[in-house]
């Protein structure tokens, strides 16, 4: 097979965990869809253990849930969920903002405001011409747009807790689910300028900006989302669905 050629030096789990991830964040799996550990493990030509571990490590990402009597499910994650992650993503990348004003060489910079342009171009291609595949791309290009910015103040342990954060994600799905609305033709350009040449304050001013641009629509959208997958049944099932429908609107 080509996905095992393309993933021979990986361990099976390994190999699980990519192909379902790239699923979620290329659109064939969606949010709230059902995932089935021994259909997965059949396309893949491999046993259900490697599989149930992919799951397990998805699940501990927040891409994955597992709900009683519902099976695993692509997450949906909830409003509180989302704003909280903001208010992280916001603290982390604020700083790196800052230190990147403070701290990044010559050629990082240049390199910034290249990417910044690259990704401008590319979302104005995408505003033109959309698609699943092609949002995909492009979401790939922004995350690392954003980990460029950190890896450029040079503290390991700063990259390693954006890397980690979820709203960027919660982005990528966002866009994925609700199709692509255009943004701003600078959006990126714009920030990378501050960043390159603005004092800190101005450059965690102008990131803290960014962070928060959408943040509600994204929340809405997710909302929509769990209602509507909880209405047809797809999160749980017997009598935790009605409590479940009351408390979806806002938790």
């Amino acid at each position: 097979m080509l996905y095992k050629r393309r993933f021979q030096n990986q361990t099976l789990t390994e190999r699980a965990y990519a192909y379902i991830r790239d699923g979620i964040l290329g659109g064939r799996l969606q949010c709230g869809d059902p995932v089935s550990p021994r259909r997965l493990a059949e396309a893949l030509g491999m046993s259900f253990i490697p599989v149930a571990e992919a799951l397990v490590r998805l699940e501990t990402e927040g891409l994955i849930e597992r709900v009683p009597r519902a099976g695993s499910r692509v997450r949906i994650p909830t409003a509180s969920e989302i704003r909280g992650n903001y208010v992280v993503r916001e603290a982390l990348e604020t700083h790196s903002a800052r230190l990147f004003a403070e701290l990044a060489k010559q050629r990082d910079r240049q390199r910034l405001l290249k990417a910044a342009a690259a990704l401008d171009a590319r979302y104005g291609e995408l505003a033109r011409h959309s698609s699943r595949k092609r949002q995909a791309e492009v979401e790939r290009a922004h995350l690392q747009f954003h980990m460029l910015i950190a890896r450029a103040t040079k503290c390991r342990e700063l990259v390693a807790a954006i890397e980690r954060s979820r709203v960027l994600l919660f982005n990528w799905l966002f866009t994925m689910a609700d199709g692509y609305t255009p943004l701003p033709s600078r959006w990126h350009s714009d920030l990378a300028q501050v960043l390159v040449s603005g004092s800190a304050s101005e450059a965690a001013e102008a990131m803290r900006a960014h962070v928060r641009y959408r943040q509600e629509e994204v929340i809405r959208q997710f909302q929509r989302l769990r209602r509507q997958a909880l209405r047809e049944g797809r999160l749980t099932r017997g009598p935790q669905r009605r409590t479940l429908l009351r408390l979806a609107a806002g938790k």
